[in-house]
């Protein structure tokens, strides 16, 4: 099932969301689903991660995909982060056409659950890294958005509207 994603000014990109509680049999069932939904609506929107609460679900879960295989990580903790760390440029299915640099870690080791509520350590680094960050902070009731100036904001929100004006005007010529 595809799900639309929630406008940027959805107030469920701003709350933090609650630990996601397994169970035994139907909530076990319900989190393969969640799974499942997360990571076709992910491929959908063309992303390369996506949280639950993007697409209106107050779970705390994501999909990400990492060397092009998805994963999902349900109460995902960063454990430790590298003493590097990148700016870069960052895009968000929830703000379209709006890219901003923002600065990660290098790498990161984390810990989640997967949808069998197996407890997960990984680590990641670059892409993968910043991805995982990024994905995180939608469950904490953040955005890209709060890693930068109103300045660098302002200079952003108007080339995201050049971009969006341009490409309506290519979706009317091609009809």
């Amino acid at each position: 099932m595809i799900l639309d994603l929630v406008p940027e000014n959805d107030s469920i990109l701003s709350e933090s969301i609650p630990s996601y509680n397994f169970g035994f049999g139907a909530a076990s069932q319900q989190a393969s689903e969640l799974a499942k939904l997360l990571i076709e609506n992910m491929y959908h929107h063309c992303g390369i991660g996506l949280s639950a609460n993007q697409i209106g679900i107050p779970s705390r879960a994501f999909a990400m995909l990492v060397d092009n295989t998805p994963i999902v990580c349900f109460n995902p903790k960063i454990l430790e982060e590298s003493e590097e760390w990148i700016y870069d440029k960052e895009g968000c299915l929830s703000f379209p056409a709006l890219v901003l640099k923002i600065k990660r870690p290098k790498a990161i080791a984390v810990t989640y659950q997967d949808q069998d509520d197996q407890t997960m350590l990984a680590s990641f680094s670059d892409l993968s890294s910043r991805c995982f960050c990024h994905e995180m902070e939608h469950m904490n009731g953040y955005t890209f958005l709060d890693h930068v100036s109103d300045f660098q904001l302002k200079t952003a929100r108007k080339k995201q509207h050049l971009t969006l004006r341009k490409i309506k005007r290519k979706e009317k010529r091609n009809g």
